[in-house]
């Protein structure tokens, strides 16, 4: 008898030891705002616990959309390169007629081109990775913010190659960049920060409405033209109104002004971006945290 006893008390007290091993999870009904330094310690600390899973679903991403492709990765220069040659066909005949660009129009367009697919993918990403991850974050607990920063790495990721288009067109038109390219990752970084920003502040809505995710795309190939993407601003009438009040304008013209003619006339507009862009990127993700509970809710219904 004494034996039995001994047996069965070893794995109850093995099991104690594990129970009291596992992490323990409080559900209370009061509001994560009523702990804001505490709703930020576990975003970011999210987000550095599921850096391994970032990369996992960064790669697997990247690996699947070109699987079965024979070109691969070619596909991904092709949204700036097509745009340019578009819009060099229908200037060289004359079809549209576009102002002084004071650069060489091919190197125009091409930054432009760059900047502005860069700028579309960086707002479509948060909401799409977002949708995608639901499956896995309705049924586990895995942060959300690791799928929208899964798809944000990805953008970034495609910037670099657009990037690389640059290279042979400058070397081609004979453009030595002056030292104002040093300024370069400071606009990189502005067009980062609003694209990312403009995006969060979709996602709980497109979560809910698939209507804003398929009119993403639409609204995008129309505000192109509310933006110096292919032509530059001009000077008077409504048009130039809104592309004055376009945020995305003072990062484009400054970009391509640091890269080719050294004006500093944007730095200015850049610098006051950047760190708006920071303020709602950070407080987006506290509202998706907070949020997240009623649209798991809203979802699951």
């Amino acid at each position: 008898m004494t034996t039995v006893i001994e047996n069965t008390s070893e794995p109850s007290t093995a099991a104690a030891t594990q129970t009291e091993d596992l992490p323990v999870v409080v559900y209370s009904p009061e509001s994560p705002l009523a702990h804001p330094g505490k709703l930020v310690r576990e975003v970011f600390s999210d987000l550095w616990r599921c850096r391994e899973l970032i990369w996992i679903l960064f790669q697997r991403d990247l690996k699947a959309q070109f699987r079965q492709s024979y070109l691969g990765y070619v596909w991904l220069f092709l949204p700036p390169v097509m745009t340019t040659m578009v819009w060099l066909f229908l200037n060289s005949q004359r079809v549209i007629s576009v102002g002084d660009t004071g650069i060489p129009y091919p190197v125009f367009v091409i930054i432009g081109s760059v900047v502005w697919q860069t700028f579309t993918k960086l707002i479509t990403s948060p909401l799409s990775s977002f949708n995608a991850g639901k499956p896995v974050f309705m049924k586990l607990k895995v942060p959300p913010e690791a799928f929208i920063a899964a798809g944000t790495a990805r953008a970034v990721f495609d910037f670099i190659l657009y990037s690389a288009v640059l290279i042979p067109v400058m070397l081609v038109f004979q453009i030595m960049p002056p030292w104002t390219i040093l300024l370069v990752p400071v606009a990189v970084l502005a067009l980062f920060a609003l694209g990312t920003a403009l995006g969060l502040v979709l996602v709980p809505f497109g979560s809910l409405y698939s209507d804003i995710q398929q009119a993403i795309p639409v609204l995008m190939g129309f505000l192109m033209y509310m933006a110096p993407v292919v032509y530059p601003p001009p000077k008077e009438g409504w048009a130039a109104l809104a592309i004055s009040w376009n945020p995305l304008t003072p990062i484009l013209m400054g970009m391509r002004d640091f890269i080719t003619t050294g004006s500093l006339q944007h730095l200015a507009s850049i610098l006051m971006l950047l760190p708006l862009s920071c303020l709602i990127i950070f407080l987006s993700m506290l509202v998706i945290r907070v949020v997240m509970p009623h649209l798991i809710a809203r979802m699951g219904m």
